[in-house]
Formats: structure tokens, C-alpha cells, sequence
């Protein structure tokens, strides 16, 4: 009787294998794969960006009041996630990663949640000045120039209308569309409902007309 292939099957058994042992040994992913999303809660804002782009609808976020603050916990669901890395690619304080962790299969839906907290605290208020008593001035005082800008006490942004060119580029970088420019009539106005006060306008500003 003839065996054709018997020579063939017994070289394979002292040949290295053609497969991947896994899971015996550890596969890694390939190059730019997005898989299991890791969240860095200490870098996010809550400017609620993530979850406008979000085409799964995957993530959702809870606010609860605490003395400290807001405490705010963000949730992404791998089970709805589809790893576009929109959320990523708009998020401005890069707190949302995707990593080449490709296991996950899972029994339970907990198991696929990612999720952290942060306490988002209210601005800080300035203490009023201490009152000095009066003394004849040695000379006058400076006049304030005109185009001179105060900062705000709740640390949102103020434009400086003496430098601002009306470029719109703090409009369009504003991760809470909180900002709105007319280059026509040479406006700039702020949401402050929107306002996160994260500072992303006074970043990407040409002119540092922006300050916090």
C-alpha cells in the first residue's frame, strides 16, 4: 500500500511550527491596532466631547455632589464600542488611549466596562483685599490703559480685543463649542454654561489675546 504523504507528516514532527502557539505563547498586536481603551481620569476636563462623537453611544458619565466638588465618573462599554478612536482623536487632554490589548472576551458585562472618577472642584475664590490705610500718594498713579484685560475670578477665558484678529481658530478648537467669533462684525462671545474652563482657547490662540 502506498503512503504519499507519510514521509511528508513525519518531517513535520521536527519541523518548527508555521502557526502562532497562542495562547501558549503571547501574540502581539499589530502595528496602530486599537484595542481595550484605557482612561486616564486625572488628565480629563468633562468637557463632554467624547460622548457627543461617540457613534455607540458607549460612553456615559455620572455626576454626583460632594463637598469637594463634582465628583464625575466616566464609563466606557466595550460590548458597544466600535474603536473608532473619535473619542480619542477629539479629546484634548489625550485622557482617552487605545492599546494593542486585544483580550477581551468576556462571560460578564461588567468585565468589558472601563471606567474612572475625578472631583472636578469649583474655581478657587480670591480672598478680598485687606483694607490699607490711606496715605497721600508720592505722585499720581498710571492710568490703566484701555485695552488692559482682567482676568476672570472662575478661571474662564477673556480675549483681548486689542490683539485678537477674529481668526476663529479658538472657536473651532473649543472642545465645548463654547465660543462663538463673528469675523465680520469683529465679535467674540463665550457660552459660559459651555465653558470648561480648560484653557484649549488660550493654547491654540496666534495672537495670546486669550488669557485665563
Amino acid at each position: 500500500m502506498d503512503f504519499p504523504f507519510i514521509k511528508e507528516a513525519i518531517s513535520q514532527l521536527f519541523s518548527k511550527s508555521s502557526c502562532a502557539m497562542y495562547p501558549a505563547a503571547e501574540s502581539p498586536a499589530a502595528p496602530n491596532y486599537r484595542g481595550r481603551i484605557v482612561y486616564h481620569p486625572d488628565r480629563c476636563i468633562a468637557c463632554g466631547m467624547c460622548e457627543r462623537v461617540c457613534s455607540g453611544n458607549a460612553i456615559t458619565r455620572r455626576v454626583e455632589k460632594t463637598d469637594e466638588g463634582d465628583k464625575i465618573t466616566l464609563t466606557f462599554n466595550l460590548g458597544s464600542c466600535t474603536f473608532c478612536a473619535t473619542c480619542a482623536d477629539f479629546c484634548s487632554r489625550n485622557a482617552i488611549e487605545f492599546t494593542g490589548d486585544y483580550h477581551m472576551v468576556a462571560t460578564k458585562e461588567e468585565d468589558l466596562l472601563v471606567s474612572g472618577s475625578f472631583i472636578k472642584k469649583p474655581p478657587a475664590k480670591k480672598p478680598a483685599p485687606a483694607a490699607k490705610p490711606q496715605a497721600a500718594p508720592a505722585e499720581a498713579p498710571k492710568e490703566t490703559p484701555a485695552c488692559a484685560v482682567v482676568p476672570r475670578e472662575d478661571g474662564k477665558p477673556v480675549s483681548d480685543p486689542s490683539k485678537c484678529v477674529y481668526c476663529t481658530l479658538c472657536a473651532k478648537k473649543c472642545p465645548a463649542g463654547a465660543i462663538e467669533v463673528d469675523r465680520a462684525a469683529k465679535t467674540w462671545a463665550l457660552d459660559e454654561e459651555k465653558c470648561v474652563a480648560c484653557g484649549t482657547c488660550a493654547e491654540v490662540c496666534p495672537k495670546k489675546c486669550i488669557i485665563m
